[in-house]
């Protein structure tokens, strides 16, 4: 049986981007992937799903999600609660000080400050991992967002553009100031793509108006979620509804404005959107920091278990521009 097309759109989120992973590992089974867009953490994401083959993608994102990442001793014996709690916050504590073999390491001296952390590690592995040539060759279509640092826009590569993608473009959508630091390129210091659309829906629905299929966009931040009940929680809350609300209302908008610009009978994207909703034992505030691989592994089970609720969503006729949240 055929594969059902999806174009898939990664927010950022440090370390939380192992739940992109188990997302992806879920729907390649049953669809294929013609259009992928990341941000930070999903351009990262984003890059080792269109630079690989596509047999070796899945162990390409777990070879920098769940291989070499951060042991935490502690985590074995901490099971879930309280102890684990503490095992996450000690494990977002070291990757602060020490780094993650895999994904950072600090800065160290400089002459003049120009981030906390240098993402010398996440660089070599990209550039053992991904194939360029096939990663700028257009199947699957790459889109890449960062921000001008200086102007604030939005800036986008895409391949099927005609832009040509490389490890530098992928270092200034994860320049997030100021844990990491911007790159110039063409002229512009670009940063972030999370500091003007941390999930880079744009480019895809810009394209999708008039046309059937289905977008599927995998945040790392829910909007919703439960009352803070301390100062632990309200920071992660507030952080999460930064980010959570910056992509969903930008997708509520675009259905909007379908429902009320096309004709009834105008054709419409199904629109899919998954969140990261957090286990208690997360870090609070500093769980994007927590590079531990038991953390990435749980977050990579919720993707998958995600991923798998949202093909469900896919087998079912979609009403007009509809926006589908899913949740298990």
């Amino acid at each position: 049986m055929a594969k059902q097309p999806i174009s898939l759109v990664l927010a950022g989120g440090v370390g939380l981007g192992a739940y992109q992973g188990g997302a992806y590992e879920a729907l390649a089974q049953r669809c294929e992937i013609s259009w992928v867009a990341g941000s930070s953490a999903g351009a990262i994401n984003a890059a080792l799903i269109a630079g690989s083959a596509p047999s070796a993608r899945l162990d390409a994102l777990r070879g920098y999600w769940l291989a070499q990442a951060m042991p935490n001793a502690m985590a074995l014996v901490a099971g879930t609660g309280a102890f684990r709690h503490m095992a996450n916050w000690m494990s977002a504590l070291q990757a602060r000080l020490l780094g993650s073999p895999r994904h950072l390491r600090p800065a160290g001296p400089q002459l003049s400050f120009s981030r906390f952390y240098d993402l010398a590690p996440t660089a070599s592995y990209l550039e053992r991992t991904i194939d360029l040539g096939r990663l700028n060759g257009g199947e699957p279509r790459l889109a890449i967002a960062t921000t001008d640092i200086e102007s604030g826009d939005l800036v986008c590569f895409d391949t099927g553009r005609g832009d040509r993608i490389g490890i530098d473009h992928l270092l200034a959508s994860c320049g997030f100031l100021p844990e990491f630091a911007p790159v110039e390129i063409g002229g512009r210091l670009l940063g972030d793509g999370g500091l003007a659309a941390n999930a880079p829906v744009e480019p895809v629905l810009d394209e999708a108006e008039g046309r059937d299929g289905a977008i599927v966009v995998v945040d790392l931040y829910a909007r919703d979620g439960s009352r803070p009940d301390g100062l632990e929680a309200a920071l992660a809350r507030k952080t999460a509804l930064i980010f959570g609300n910056q992509t969903f209302r930008r997708l509520d908008i675009y259905r909007r404005l379908w429902q009320r610009l096309l004709p009834p009978d105008a054709a419409r994207p199904s629109i899919l959107y998954l969140s990261y909703q957090p286990a208690p034992e997360e870090a609070g505030p500093e769980m994007p920091f927590d590079l531990s691989q038991q953390s990435a592994r749980d977050r990579w089970r919720a993707g998958l278990l995600d991923g798998r609720e949202a093909l469900g969503h896919l087998d079912r006729s979609a009403e007009s521009a509809m926006l589908t949240v899913i949740r298990r």
